[in-house]
């Protein structure tokens, strides 16, 4: 599939963080809608379709996990790529709180690393990403 056929929904609250990853994803072909809390990150899902949601865990306003529990209850199947230096270690927890995180990536991750992972969730291939 091609890039451009997917929204990614980025919940980041580190503004030099997000233009990197609008930039490098727009590039990519993919529709991006950035966030910088997680109330707003809730409110862009109410919204519209989103194919897969990166987010950080630590950001003003709204708790992250009111985001993953609204995701869990309303949008079971969207993808969620975890990113953050909280939390690395415990993805059993996550678990246990019934949350569906397909990936945990540490801050700082490589651009790339979050690329691929993005590519690989949505059956993108990195070749025809745009």
């Amino acid at each position: 599939m091609q890039a451009s056929k997917f929204t990614l929904l980025f919940a980041e609250d580190e503004p030099s963080i997000m233009r990197l990853y609008t930039d490098a994803f727009t590039k990519e072909g993919y529709k991006v809608l950035p966030s910088s809390n997680a109330a707003g990150a809730m409110a862009e899902l109410a919204e519209q379709k989103v194919d897969l949601l990166v987010t950080d865990l630590v950001m003003p306003q709204a708790n992250t996990f009111d985001l993953l529990d609204l995701v869990k209850e309303k949008f079971p199947k969207l993808p969620v790529i975890v990113v953050s230096g909280k939390y690395k270690d415990h993805p059993e927890y996550f678990a246990s709180k019934g949350y569906n995180v397909s990936a945990f990536l540490s801050k700082p991750v490589k651009l790339s690393v979050l690329q691929a992972k993005v590519a690989e969730l949505l059956g993108v291939d990195p070749q025809t990403a745009s």
